[in-house]
């Protein structure tokens, strides 16, 4: 019979088959650990890639819908009306329609909370720290949210001239008004996670209201 120190090899599966010594293990242990991170580490950097790239895109989208809406309304409107109100983050169109004439406001709310405007008569609660298209059509008006996730400040609207002049008060009623711009910029997701995009900013040129005089 064999004498002197039990063996120090760790036996694993029937008698007499190989094992393993605790330092191998514990050296595939960490291995396996090292290579579980890993592959954490990469699912994790994908994923929060992949929700930066959706914010990207909604963002983006965003922006289209309201170049879109605000590029056909000012081109189509025959002049501005609801002139007392006025101002960087406020202004009402005369759109043409059928039967008659739309008024179209774009109201920037830049405060952190919903808030209700009057818009034609009729309370509308406009989308904390967004930008809201409102459509007059004579007896109801209907709202449309445009543009989410501004940046602090981070909308403008803005009236020039015919020579292209801008005007820098508000207080009364411009008829010299021919001209409107829109600028803004965007940002959503969050730092801490990674997931946040680049500001995303964004401008019109100088849109000419339909103006006979002025385009002649």
């Amino acid at each position: 019979m064999t004498t002197g120190p039990a063996s120090s090899r760790v036996r694993l599966g029937p008698a007499g088959a190989g094992g393993f010594t605790l330092v191998e293990l514990m050296i595939g242990a960490a291995l396996s650990a090292a290579l579980m991170m890993a592959v954490i580490s990469s699912y994790v950097y994908l994923g929060r890639g992949l929700a930066r790239l959706a914010n990207q895109q909604t963002l983006e989208t965003e922006a289209r819908r309201t170049l879109g809406y605000f590029t056909q309304d000012v081109q189509s409107a025959s002049g501005l009306t609801d002139t007392g109100n006025l101002s960087a983050s406020r202004v009402s169109l005369v759109v043409p329609a059928a039967g008659g004439n739309n008024t179209v406001t774009y109201y920037y709310n830049n405060t952190s909370s919903d808030a209700p405007v009057t818009i034609n008569g009729t309370s509308v609660t406009m989308t904390a720290n967004a930008l809201t298209r409102c459509v007059y059509n004579g007896s109801t008006v209907t709202s449309q949210l445009l543009l989410r996730n501004i940046t602090s400040g981070g909308l403008a609207l803005k009236y020039y001239d015919a020579a292209g002049r801008p005007y820098a008060s508000y207080v009364n009623y411009l008829p010299g008004i021919t001209q409107l711009a829109l600028q803004f910029s965007t940002q959503v997701g969050n730092s801490s996670n990674g997931t946040q995009t680049l500001v995303y900013p964004v401008a019109t040129g100088r849109l000419a209201l339909r103006n006979e005089n002025f385009l002649q």
